[in-house]
């Protein structure tokens, strides 16, 4: 009976604050709200202003509140019949202004701010780092909502981010769509047409006795691996990565045998060997469904590498290769000793289902990021390995390059005839260059 009184008579609440008894509206302890509004009247101090909206500005309360009293009126009870039930009615274009005129307070902002940051939540939680697909909320709708409700409309309150679904990477250098609309995913599945995916990330393995095939040349950095056939005919397989390089390393190095002969505090030093490992690191994403059997394709016959090839006498052999990368190394031969594959945890994965979240039977539940970590490779140089000779250091045109471990280009060691012995691309010009700053003369 208590809470009944309280809420019928607001007045008899008692509190003490302080030791002393509060009184409402007034005595000690009694804090101004932000707005003065009279119980009888409606009527507001002009003095405080209304939900941050200046001193003088109209309240968001337009209708003075009756007594809680007071009997039921005509207007009352003409809104409560006509609200809601298909009428439009006085009230509707009142709540309209008002909820007007709350978001674009203080808290109305705040309001909005928030119920964006849940959504954005439950976008994350639900669609992943499928951007096309989140949601943004649309603070009109709580206008457009409340003018028509009493018509039994309602208007959708978020709409799709949008992150533009023809967005195009497509470029000089043949990049294509990291993302793709409903079409064009129907086309690349059934197609797989060109322009629509990347076409160096969905180039297949192929065998070629000529050389790499130029459409998969396109990168800013052309980088390909060549299986080379252990039988001989020159039929080689090509494998071809966008070349998403890190961590190139280049290491060499010298070996020397030490000597300590009695009497002598130093040690003597005979050369013995040369070595040379190069390391580099490479990462491969599935932008795409379409680009899922390439790749994965690649990096399964990338792994299978690592094992041997057997002849047709049941003997076991070795695989070698050739790699490009630009024109850092060109066609160089060796082994690859080893490679790493992790599967990058904020690519996330491919889970093959479709916006129903029915399974579809073109896709595969795989990841979506690929990192080849320490592709460890050391070559077998199809020149012999010596000191670049003196000839190339005074010949101030570029030729007798005979040990080109950087290759610029070349793929052979010194040789050939005319300007560009050996297939540099652009011949170096040692003594002209050294002289610029003073070295030669």
């Amino acid at each position: 009976m208590g809470l009944v009184k309280i809420l019928t008579d607001p007045n008899s609440f008692r509190f003490y604050a302080n030791g002393d008894p509060y009184i409402p509206y007034k005595g000690k302890g009694y804090v101004a709200p932000p707005r003065e509004l009279s119980w009888e009247d409606g009527t507001a101090d002009p003095s405080r202003g209304i939900m941050g909206n200046g001193a003088k500005s109209k309240p968001l309360v337009t209708t003075p509140l009756p007594p809680l009293n007071s009997a039921q009126t005509p207007q009352t009870l003409i809104d409560g019949l006509y609200r809601g039930q298909g009428v439009l009615s006085r009230s509707t274009f009142q709540d309209t202004e008002r909820i007007s005129k709350f978001l674009i307070t203080e808290q109305g902002l705040q309001f909005i701010a928030k119920q964006q940051a849940l959504l954005l939540a439950q976008n994350i939680r639900q669609f992943g780092n499928d951007v096309r697909r989140y949601q943004l909320i649309n603070p009109a709708s709580y206008i457009e909502n409340t003018a028509l409700a009493p018509t039994g409309i309602n208007v959708r309150n978020t709409f799709n981010f949008g992150l533009n679904p023809t967005f195009t990477r497509e470029g000089t250098y043949g990049e294509m769509p990291t993302f793709a609309n409903e079409r064009q995913k129907a086309a690349a599945r059934s197609a797989r047409s060109k322009g629509i995916v990347d076409s160096i990330t969905t180039s297949p393995l192929y065998n070629s006795k000529n050389g790499p095939n130029k459409d998969y040349l396109t990168d800013t950095v052309p980088f390909y691996i060549v299986k080379i056939n252990n039988d001989g005919s020159g039929d080689n397989t090509y494998i071809h990565f966008r070349a998403y390089l890190t961590g190139l390393t280049d290491n060499y190095g010298a070996e020397w045998n030490e000597t300590k002969y009695m009497g002598r505090g130093e040690k003597f030093f005979s050369y013995s060997g040369f070595s040379r490992d190069l390391g580099f690191s490479l990462q491969v994403p599935v932008l795409s469904r379409a680009e899922q059997s390439s790749v994965y394709s690649k990096l399964n016959y990338l792994a299978s590498l690592m094992a041997p090839d057997y002849t047709e006498g049941g003997f076991m052999r070795g695989n070698l290769v050739k790699i490009t990368i630009g024109d850092y190394i060109t066609d160089l031969p060796g082994i690859i000793r080893g490679v790493n594959f992790t599967y990058n945890d904020e690519g996330g994965w491919d889970i093959a289902r479709n916006e129903l979240g029915q399974l579809e039977s073109d896709a595969y539940i795989m990841p979506k990021m690929i990192d080849i970590q320490s592709i460890s490779f050391t070559p077998i140089h199809n020149f012999i390995p010596q000191t670049v000779s003196n000839a190339f250091v005074v010949s101030g045109s570029g030729n007798n390059v005979n040990a080109p471990f950087i290759t610029f280009g070349k793929t052979t060691g010194a040789g050939g005839s005319g300007n560009n012995p050996g297939g540099y691309k652009n011949a170096q010009n040692p003594s002209s260059t050294n002289s610029n700053f003073g070295f030669l003369r």
